[in-house]
């Protein structure tokens, strides 16, 4: 009898002991599964979030240009970073978040391509720029967005920049509004700058911007620029700089 006493307890030890260690194993599973979903929606939250405000997007046409592409690479990076891709990747990160806010997105182009067909190099810019302004017109976009990265002989430069053309009130407004989103993003504030000799801004007939993302020659801003997240925040500050500019025009 004390024998089977004394085994009656030690099998309820066992089971106590073996419930304390499910229990335990399920918390854990519990708290890994939290955690990893935790973490998921910061990784993910960058991506997704789309402000309150951008209902005031809803409907609008936007023309998006990837700078450069097939024959010509644009600015070349101190370590050979193309800009004509960094252009191409921020540019589609602006595609989606524009296309989740219910606006009309036109793509110049979504491949690494160009729009001439003539075998001198000259020629070819030429009816590559003629075309992408066409299209644009074509559109009847409300915003022309020309999406680029920055060179200069002095490696010390950087932060992006936003360009405007002197005799659009419109485009200054919204050059502003997303020069400041950049801002955010950099150390050294730069001022939205007018500028007549962009092409493309001269030669457009609506509210139209040219971004420079960077500038390629400085080493560590062309590593950013090759960076996804500092893609995405680029792409999110030029996005609600296009959500401020047009909530002030509205208001």
């Amino acid at each position: 009898m004390y024998k089977q006493v004394n085994s009656f307890k030690k099998r309820n030890r066992l089971n106590l002991f073996n419930r304390r260690i499910m229990i335990g194993i399920v918390i854990g599973l519990f708290i890994v599964i939290a955690g990893g979903s935790l973490i998921l929606q910061k990784a993910t939250k960058v991506n997704n979030e789309v402000p309150g405000w951008s209902w005031v997007l809803g409907g609008k046409t936007i023309f998006i240009d990837a700078g450069h592409g097939g024959v010509d690479p644009g600015a070349v990076g101190y370590n050979n970073t193309l800009e004509k891709d960094v252009n191409l990747e921020v540019a589609k990160r602006i595609h989606l978040l524009l296309e989740q806010a219910g606006c009309n997105v036109v793509m110049l182009r979504e491949e690494d391509r160009d729009f001439g067909s003539s075998n001198k190099l000259m020629q070819r810019k030429r009816e590559d720029l003629a075309f992408r302004i066409k299209a644009a017109v074509e559109t009847e976009a409300d915003i022309y967005l020309s999406i680029h990265a920055n060179s200069f002989p002095d490696p010390g430069q950087f932060g992006p920049q936003v360009f405007y053309h002197p005799n659009s009130p419109e485009g200054e407004n919204l050059a502003v509004s997303i020069q400041e989103r950049l801002n955010i993003l950099s150390e050294k504030e730069r001022s939205a700058k007018a500028n007549q000799s962009y092409f493309i801004l001269k030669n457009t007939g609506m509210v139209a911007v040219t971004v420079e993302l960077g500038f390629l020659t400085n080493p560590e801003e062309e590593i950013k620029l090759n960076q996804a997240d500092h893609q995405q925040r680029l792409a999110m500050a030029i996005f609600e700089g296009l959500g401020g500019y047009l909530t002030k025009k509205y208001e």
